[in-house]
């Protein structure tokens, strides 16, 4: 976590996986807080000059969760079964 902006979060970029480096571009587009799963040691200075707190939740963790609710819908569009294999490396 870098508490670099707001105590209240008013407009919120959220962006699977390994996306810390888009950061610049978030803070562009108006967002005071970015979720993403991971990102390089620099986006601490860089979100403190912008004003914009960050959360890194984890490369695997941030992007299980569009699998598996893009898998639910097409079950639900198509009527067809689905599994996720939950297989995190640990990396």
């Amino acid at each position: 976590m870098i508490p670099a902006g707001p105590g209240i979060c008013r407009r919120i970029g959220v962006v699977s996986g390994g996306a810390g480096d888009g950061l610049k571009k978030a803070a562009e587009e108006g967002v005071d807080t970015f979720v993403t799963g991971e990102g390089p040691h620099w986006t601490y200075g860089l979100a403190e000059e912008l004003g914009v707190n960050v959360l890194y939740g984890g490369h695997y963790a941030t992007e299980t969760f569009g699998v598996k609710a893009l898998a639910a819908h097409l079950a639900s569009r198509f009527k067809v079964t689905w599994s996720f294999l939950d297989h995190p490396t640990g990396l």
